[in-house]
C-alpha cells in the first residue's frame, strides 16, 4: 500500500531545474530575509529587468523587496523602482546579479489563455523554494469568470495552498496562464489573475503609458528609488552580491556610499560571498582595491581572505584573477595592489572572515587608480 506521504509526492515536484516557459522568484523581505513572504514573475522589456507580483506582497516587503531567483546559481537582486498596476498587480524594476538572466522578453510571453482554460480544468502552481528549486502543486481551475480571474482549488486535500505563495504561476502544462494574487485560508481556494490581462496592464506600463489608476504615493510610489538607497561614489556601483544583508539598512550598496550610510552585513548562507562592481566610466585602468572597515563593531565579521578579479569585456564577464589572499588591515583599511590593468567590472571573492563565523561586514570597497 502507498503511504498518503508517498502520494502526495504525485502532487508535488521539488526539483532544481525546469524546462517550463517561465522564470520566477521568491520574494523576501530585507527586514527579515528568512521570511518568505511571495513570489514574482521575472520577464526583461529591453535592458530593463522586471519582477510582476502581487501589490501586497511589495508593501508586505517594506521599502525595498529582495528576489532570490530560480535555480542553482543563487542569483540575488532587489527592487529600484515600483508601480501599481492594479487588481494587486505591481510590477518593480529590478537591480542586482538577478539581472544576468531575468526570464524572457515580455514581448514574448504566450497570452493565449482561453484555450488552454478550455482544454485543461487541471493545472499546476508553481513557486519558488528557498534554495531555489521548484515546487509544483496540482490543482483544479473550479470558476472562470470568463474575463480577468480564475479560481483554483488543489487536487488533493492534504497539500494545501499557503501563505508565501501569493505570486506563485498557474501552469497549463509548460506554459503560464495566470498569477496567484490570493488564498482563501478557509475554502483554500485560490484567486488567480488570467496571463492575458496581467499582460494587458504590464504592456501599457512598459510602454509608458499605464492605462490604470495612479499608484499611491502613500505606499507604494510610482518609479520611484527607495528613499533608504545611498548614494553613489564617482567609483562606480554594486551590480551584484551573493549574501543577503541582515536588514534593509545594511545592504550592498552601502560599500559605495559616499554619505553616512552604515556598513554592508550580510549573513553567508554559502561561501565564497561574491560582490561586483561596475566602475566609473567605460573603461577605466586601476590600480588596485581598498577594503575600508573603519566603524564595523565586530572585527571578527571583516573578510580574512580574498581575489581580487577584473573584467575589461563590454558585454558579458571574462573574469581575470589579479590579486588575492589574507586581508592585512592597517588603521581599518586593507589594500590590494595591482600592475596597472584596464577594467569595467571589479569582482571582489570574500572566502572566509576572520572569526570563520558565518556574518561578514565592510564598511566600503573602493577601486584605486592606476598611476
Amino acid at each position: 500500500m502507498i503511504s498518503w506521504r508517498a502520494a502526495s509526492m504525485v502532487f508535488i515536484c521539488l526539483c532544481l531545474s525546469e524546462t517550463a516557459f517561465a522564470q520566477q522568484a521568491l520574494v523576501r523581505s530585507f527586514n527579515n530575509p528568512n521570511l518568505e513572504i511571495g513570489q514574482a514573475y521575472l520577464a526583461h522589456y529591453g535592458s530593463r529587468c522586471i519582477a510582476v507580483l502581487p501589490t501586497h506582497v511589495v508593501e508586505e516587503s517594506g521599502d525595498v523587496a529582495a528576489f532570490l531567483r530560480e535555480g542553482l546559481k543563487g542569483l540575488l537582486g532587489e527592487s529600484i523602482a515600483l508601480a501599481d498596476l492594479g487588481d494587486d498587480v505591481s510590477v518593480a524594476d529590478i537591480a542586482g546579479g538577478i539581472t544576468e538572466d531575468c526570464g524572457y522578453s515580455t514581448m514574448a510571453v504566450s497570452r493565449a489563455v482561453s484555450s488552454r482554460i478550455r482544454a485543461n480544468a487541471v493545472a499546476s502552481i508553481r513557486s519558488v523554494n528557498g534554495d531555489g528549486s521548484i515546487a509544483q502543486l496540482s490543482v483544479t481551475i473550479v470558476d472562470d469568470d470568463g474575463q480577468t480571474f480564475l479560481r483554483v482549488q488543489p487536487t488533493n486535500d492534504v497539500n494545501q495552498l499557503r501563505k508565501g505563495q501569493s505570486g506563485s504561476l498557474l501552469m497549463s502544462g509548460d506554459t503560464p496562464i495566470g498569477m496567484l494574487l490570493s488564498i482563501n485560508a478557509r475554502f483554500g481556494v485560490g484567486k488567480v489573475i488570467r496571463f492575458d490581462r496581467m499582460f494587458d496592464k504590464i504592456d501599457a506600463f512598459v510602454a509608458g503609458n499605464s492605462g490604470s489608476s495612479p499608484a499611491r504615493a502613500s505606499t507604494l510610489p510610482s518609479a520611484t528609488t527607495p528613499p533608504t538607497e545611498p548614494r553613489a561614489d564617482a567609483d562606480g556601483a554594486i551590480t551584484s552580491w551573493s549574501a543577503m544583508p541582515v536588514d534593509a539598512q545594511h545592504r550592498a550598496s552601502n560599500l559605495v556610499a559616499t554619505d553616512d550610510s552604515p556598513e554592508w552585513i550580510a549573513q553567508v548562507d554559502r561561501w565564497p560571498v561574491v560582490i561586483e562592481m561596475d566602475v566609473a566610466g567605460e573603461r577605466v585602468a586601476i590600480g588596485g582595491i581598498e577594503l575600508d572597515a573603519t566603524g564595523v563593531a565586530d572585527v571578527g565579521t571583516l573578510p580574512a581572505t580574498v581575489e581580487l578579479m577584473v573584467s575589461a569585456t563590454e558585454s558579458g564577464h571574462r573574469w581575470r584573477s589579479v590579486a588575492g589572499g589574507p586581508v592585512i588591515y592597517a588603521d581599518g583599511v586593507a589594500r590590494f595592489t595591482i600592475a596597472p590593468s584596464w577594467a569595467r567590472q571589479v569582482r571582489l571573492v570574500i572566502n572566509a572572515t576572520a572569526d570563520g563565523g558565518r556574518t561578514v561586514a565592510l564598511r566600503r570597497l573602493r577601486v584605486i587608480p592606476a598611476n
